[in-house]
C-alpha cells in the first residue's frame, strides 16, 4: 500500500512537472507570435501656438527735395518703402499701406500706395502724394505705415524739405490812366494791378517792388512824365494819392502798404495807381513800353 501510495506521488509530480514545462512553452510561443501586446514604447502629440509678430519697417527710402510746379498745378512726390513681416510676406495687407505728409498747421497730405516686388518676408510699396503749389516751404514730416492680417502696424518716419516757389501773375498787363490836361492833379489810373501768388512764399509788407520809367512821348520822345509823378499802393491804403509811395524812374520801390498771402484763395493782392500831377508837355499820348515798361516783382 506505501508503494502505490509512493508510486501514485512520483507520477503526480511528472504530471506537474510536465505541465509547467507546458504552460512555460506556451507562454513563450504567445510572446514570440506577440499574441500577449507589451508596449515598449507609445506616440505622443507636440503642439505649440505660434503668435502674430509685429510687421516692421526696414527701409524708407530718401525723399529728395521737392519742387513744387505753380499754380494750377499739382505735384506728385513718390516715397519708396519695405516692409518685414515675421509671419511672411503674404501677412502685409497691401490695402493698408499709406503714406503722409504733415506740417504744423498745414493740411495733412495723404497719398495713395501700391505695392512693387515681393522677396522672402518682405514687400516693397511706393506711393505718391500729391502737394499744392502753396504747400508751406521747409521741412515735412513723412510718415509711411502697413498693416498685417491682425491689424499690427508698422511705422516709420523720415523728414522731406519743401523748396520756396516763388512765383506771381499780374492782371491786366496794362495801366490805363484817364485823358488829362496839364497841370492836372491827383489822377487815379482806370487800370488797378490784380496779383495773384502762384506759388508757396510770403510777401510781407513793403516785400512787393514797383519799377517805374519816365513816360515818353510818342510822337515827341523828348517830352516825357517822370516816374516820380506817380504813385502806388496796395488794397490796404486807399488814398494812394496822398499816402502811396513814390515811384522813381527806373528804381526799384518798396510798396509798404501791400502784402501777397499764400494759399488756395484769398492769395492776392491789388496795386492802384495815382498821377500826382501832370507837367506842362505837348499833347499826345506818353507810355512806358518795351524795355521801359513798368515791373511788378517781388522781393
Amino acid at each position: 500500500m506505501k508503494k502505490r501510495k509512493k508510486k501514485l506521488n512520483k507520477f503526480l509530480i511528472l504530471a506537474i512537472i510536465i505541465l509547467a514545462v507546458i504552460l512555460i512553452y506556451a507562454f513563450s510561443y504567445a510572446i514570440n507570435n506577440q499574441n500577449i501586446g507589451l508596449s515598449p514604447s507609445q506616440p505622443t502629440q507636440v503642439k505649440i501656438n505660434v503668435g502674430n509678430a509685429q510687421p516692421t519697417i526696414t527701409n524708407l527710402q530718401a525723399i529728395p527735395n521737392v519742387n513744387l510746379n505753380p499754380s494750377p498745378s499739382t505735384t506728385s512726390v513718390l516715397v519708396t518703402f519695405t516692409a518685414r513681416d515675421a509671419n511672411g510676406a503674404n501677412d502685409l495687407v497691401d490695402a493698408t499701406a499709406s503714406a503722409q505728409f504733415t506740417n504744423t498747421g498745414e493740411p495733412t497730405r495723404t497719398g495713395t500706395c501700391s505695392m512693387q516686388s515681393s522677396a522672402g518676408k518682405e514687400k516693397t510699396y511706393q506711393c505718391s502724394v500729391s502737394m499744392n503749389y502753396y504747400d508751406k516751404s521747409g521741412a515735412w514730416t513723412a510718415t509711411v505705415s502697413v498693416a498685417d492680417t491682425k491689424a499690427a502696424t508698422a511705422q516709420s518716419s523720415s523728414t522731406l524739405t519743401v523748396n520756396l516757389l516763388r512765383d506771381i501773375s499780374i492782371s491786366p498787363a496794362i495801366i490805363n490812366f484817364p485823358s488829362v490836361a496839364p497841370e492836372d492833379i491827383n489822377i487815379l489810373s482806370t487800370d488797378n494791378t490784380l496779383i495773384t501768388n502762384n506759388g508757396n512764399f510770403e510777401a510781407p509788407p513793403g516785400a512787393i517792388l514797383a519799377t517805374a520809367y519816365n513816360l515818353i512821348g510818342e510822337t515827341d520822345a523828348s517830352q516825357n512824365i517822370p516816374a516820380a509823378n506817380f504813385k502806388v499802393a496796395g488794397l490796404s491804403q486807399p488814398d494812394v494819392c496822398g499816402l502811396g509811395n513814390s515811384l522813381v524812374h527806373a528804381s526799384s520801390t518798396a510798396i509798404t502798404t501791400s502784402t501777397l498771402p499764400r494759399g488756395a484763395a484769398a492769395n492776392t493782392e491789388t496795386l492802384s495807381y495815382c498821377l500826382t500831377s501832370v507837367p506842362e508837355i505837348s499833347s499826345q499820348a506818353y507810355s512806358a513800353t518795351g524795355g521801359s515798361s513798368w515791373v511788378i516783382a517781388i522781393n
